[in-house]
């Protein structure tokens, strides 16, 4: 309890000023960007991981302890593309049952320039 009541006192200062606020709202949205910036980055490892069992489970075809280390790969790279999809589809849902404002974003996907003729 002696914690909790401590721990109240030390963060009531930064609700008492408006101007430690506006640092708050700044760290927040620094926080954010990196936040956004690292989704993308941690998807790519995911599928790259994913891929990388599946190269050691064909390249280890004989070998039976290598092919199930590229085994456990792969359901390791499953796992962690389904729980960040899965993340990102609760969030969205919580995000409009309640009405809040915003959305989430996704950057643009790689578009491959043709060429053209004339």
């Amino acid at each position: 309890m002696k914690k909790i009541i401590t721990g109240a006192l030390l963060i009531a200062p930064a609700f008492t000023f408006a101007q430690s606020l506006a640092g708050i709202n700044t760290l927040a949205g620094g926080v954010g960007t990196i936040v956004t910036t690292l989704i993308p980055i941690m998807m790519a490892l995911a599928v790259l991981t994913f891929f990388w069992g599946l190269v050691k489970y064909i390249a280890s075809a004989s070998d039976e302890a290598a092919k199930e280390s590229g085994k456990t790969l792969m359901i390791w790279g499953m796992i962690a593309l389904f729980v960040m999809v899965a993340l990102w589809g609760i969030l969205g849902y919580v995000q409009a049952q309640l009405g809040i404002t915003g959305s989430v974003t996704t950057s643009a996907p790689p578009a491959f320039i043709v060429p053209t003729t004339g």
